[in-house]
């Protein structure tokens, strides 16, 4: 007979992340793990359709990066 503890460690579930699963260099073609497929051109040098998804799904109060 063992003598142990239960753990107490609690399992904490991360948030989903929207994080490229697939790049697609030639055609500067991104898909997120969400299945979002989109551009990751960015014609002014500061924007894209991926920056514009990764934004919009951003999860409440979660910093800049």
């Amino acid at each position: 007979m063992t003598n142990q503890r239960p753990s107490s460690t609690k399992v904490v579930e991360e948030p989903f992340k929207h994080v490229i699963d697939e790049y697609k260099h030639k055609l500067q073609r991104v898909t997120c793990t969400c299945g979002w497929q989109g551009s990751s051109a960015s014609p002014d040098g500061v924007s894209s359709e991926w920056k514009a998804h990764h934004v919009a799904n951003r999860p409440p109060g979660s910093s800049k990066r």
